[in-house]
């Protein structure tokens, strides 16, 4: 079996052949070339924290393998240096824009293209795949943009290009810093027909994509027993997916010294179909079955064993169940007491994990009771377990790269886990204790599914009734809508538990750290909505200011806040008109109930809205119990502003949108380096956009 210790050749660490997914370790024979995220870790777990240099030649993989190497190497304490030793495609690119130096050999070459995979379903589960597809170029987009500077469109129209770059074409386009040695290559112009790089890479691809078309490994007696396969109704091994002929023409096929390849084992009947589905479908028939062995395996009426043997014999998922019931049958009365007590031991780890997260945040019932007072070292402590020393500061390294309680079921050590939970749940708590003043110029929020432009629309049109005519027919309305359109932005930092911290039992970071992102999350969104209102922002529909003489909601004179100057804003409001309307009639009838001030001029707006008992009828002030005021130092002179303006605000039409992207309704806080043994590194983020989209419901005054 293949370690981390293989991949390291005279102190560097050398990634060469296919990138694969942990679970697929067991099915690659021994002479086989290729390189898997544990494998990584293991050998930077060796290499020390100082810098380090990477050499890269590879076809490409599995994608969200890629995806955590490149992580893995991105968070390296000293930085790595990677050079590209002949190729760099596909999952193989991404990896190398972890480098904080970008290298390639003079004949060398790097790919780019969308991730592409293999449904196995219905009409539905096309569509949830071809989303899922979308979401994952995008989000590799925005990696690939942050390495180059380029924007993210401009990278996406690479990637569905599938673009090819030899060395100094990539320098030029930002995904690479210079040339291993004194040498240049020319330009690698993208091929419009099979070049021998690209022709090496689909050769690469077809290869593999036969090797892993068995459902089972070939036989051997030297080779490791497979590891589970990943559940999951689609894979991620970008480059055995494309529909690629893997017999290429004699003319066209380079010379490629590889070992024989052994004939695959036979698929079943079920599986014959084209390769790039094989796969999926032997996934998607083995999660079937274990699916629906798992209620009789918790229940004890059946082993792991039976189940393991039931889908290495290749039984469809069809007639599964008929062979299940026949094994429940004959093992009818033999005890099953060991299932029972490894489920047990899972439950226990869970409900202990869930004890310490109570304990931290100061619970002291439930779970939480027997760890109350638990602080961080405290929590390190407990974690090593068996591993505990005589020197507390090793039982706390020992600790925070523990993993036997949660049995790294979170791909991070059980104190990263723990922490980064207790830091999330702070974080919330401490964001919606926070007041959102610009909810006082925004309605229901919009759901973004990805980081690309929506549109908020505004219907309107003619809907006057009219005469019907005399043969009874009806005269038809006439729609009309704009849209305004506005994106979620990501924004964050990051947070480092140190291992000196932990030491130092610093308890104060899970009270301070959650409060000041809180407090900024909230600050960056008052910084997006206000700023569109104190910069008087375009609507994107019609170019023109959200307030603007021809929208009817700017004063022509400004004018301090006074009964006669609010009467003129409001009779501006009453006569706005539905949009697209050409009846005179058609009025909205829009009233404010916000008056929105600045600063300086709260003590006029206070006054202004203060019941009082008028001297005389003609100083009465009828709009008092109408309007609410509200002040916002965002629309002062002190951000920029101005500190005589005042706003009129009706809460039925509100002139802003905001958005969260879909699951992060709130800042989240996430472990990126949980095996680090001196400190568990997290990135907080907040997703989060706003835009003007409606005129209509807003009036300015900028005052005197």
């Amino acid at each position: 079996m293949r370690t981390g210790s293989d991949l390291i050749f005279n102190g560097e660490l050398i990634l060469s052949g296919t990138v694969i997914d942990d679970s697929h370790v067991g099915w690659m024979w021994e002479e086989d070339v290729f390189f898997a995220p544990s494998l990584v870790r293991q050998a930077l777990a060796q290499m020390g924290e100082g810098r380090i240099t990477v050499r890269i030649n590879s076809i490409g993989g599995h994608v969200n393998a890629g995806e955590q190497i490149r992580a893995m190497l991105a968070a390296h304490p000293g930085g790595c240096r990677i050079i590209v030793e002949g190729i760099a495609a596909s999952a193989a690119s991404l990896i190398l824009m972890a480098g904080a130096e970008r290298v390639m050999s003079a004949g060398s070459h790097i790919m780019i293209h969308d991730p592409s995979g293999a449904i196995w379903g219905n009409e539905d589960d096309a569509r949830r795949h071809a989303d899922q597809l979308a979401l994952t170029a995008n989000t590799y987009a925005a990696v690939y943009a942050a390495a180059s500077g380029k924007t993210p469109d401009e990278v996406r129209r690479l990637m569905k290009a599938e673009t090819w770059f030899g060395p100094e074409a990539a320098i030029a386009e930002g995904f690479a810093d210079a040339i291993d040695g004194a040498a240049a290559a020319a330009a690698i112009p993208v091929p419009t027909e099979l070049s021998g790089a690209r022709q090496h890479y689909m050769a690469g691809c077809a290869r593999l994509r036969e090797r892993l078309a068995s459902p089972t490994p070939p036989a051997r007696a030297d080779r490791p027993a497979p590891l589970p396969t990943a559940a999951g109704g689609h894979p991620t091994m970008e480059s055995i997916m494309p529909p690629i002929d893997p017999t290429p023409t004699a003319a066209t096929t380079p010379v490629i010294d590889t070992p024989a390849t052994p004939a695959p084992v036979a698929a079943p009947a079920q599986m014959q179909a084209a390769p790039a589905d094989i796969l999926a479908q032997e996934r998607t028939r083995t999660r079937t079955i274990r699916e629906m062995a798992a209620p009789f395996i918790t229940s004890g009426r059946l082993m792991q064993a039976d189940v393991d043997a039931l889908i290495d014999s290749g039984v469809a998922a069809s007639d599964a169940g008929t062979r299940l019931m026949a094994t429940m049958a004959a093992h009818e009365g033999v005890s099953r007491s060991a299932p029972a007590r490894s489920s047990m031991q899972r439950d226990e780890g869970e409900t202990r994990a869930a004890g310490m997260i109570g304990a931290l945040m100061g619970e002291t019932e439930g779970p939480a009771s027997q760890f109350r007072g638990m602080r961080l070292r405290h929590l390190a402590m407990e974690l090593a377990g068996s591993g505990r020393s005589y020197s507390d500061t090793d039982t706390i390294r020992r600790g925070m790269r523990a993993t036997t309680m949660m049995g790294g079921a979170y791909g991070v050590s059980d104190f990263a886990y723990i922490t980064t939970e207790v830091m999330n749940r702070s974080l919330q708590q401490a964001y919606q204790r926070r007041a959102a003043t610009w909810t006082l110029v925004t309605g229901a929020a919009l759901t973004a599914t990805d980081f690309r432009e929506l549109h908020s629309v505004r219907f309107g049109g003619d809907f006057s009734l009219k005469p019907v005519l005399e043969n009874g027919e009806y005269q038809s309305a006439v729609l009309a809508d704009e849209a305004e359109g506005l994106k979620v932005e990501r924004r964050g930092r990051t947070i480092k538990l140190t291992f000196e911290a932990v030491v130092n039992d610093d308890m104060g970071a899970f009270q301070r750290i959650p409060t000041e992102f809180a407090m900024a999350a909230r600050t960056m969104e008052n910084s997006m909505v206000w700023s569109l209102i104190r910069a008087n922002a375009a609507l994107k529909s019609d170019g023109k200011a959200l307030f603007h003489a021809d929208h009817g909601n700017l004063a022509g004179t400004g004018a301090a806040i006074a009964p006669a100057a609010v009467a003129a804003a409001r009779k501006a409001m009453w006569e706005q008109r539905a949009f697209g309307t050409t009846d005179k009639d058609d009025f909205l009838q829009i009233e404010p109930d916000r008056l929105i001030v600045p600063p300086a001029l709260e003590l006029v707006a206070l006054q202004f809205a203060t019941l009082t008992t008028p001297a005389t009828d003609g100083t009465t002030n009828p709009y008092k119990a109408s309007l609410t005021p509200a002040v916002v130092p965002n629309l002062g002179a002190a951000a920029g502003g101005s500190d005589t303006a005042w706003y009129l605000i009706s809460s039925d039409l509100p002139p802003i949108a905001h958005a969260y992207l879909e699951g992060y309704a709130a800042p989240t806080v996430q472990t990126i380096e949980g095996m680090n043994p001196d400190a568990v590194v997290m990135n907080a983020r907040h997703i989060f956009g706003a835009a003007a989209v409606e005129h209509r419901g807003a009036f300015k005054n900028p005052g005197a």
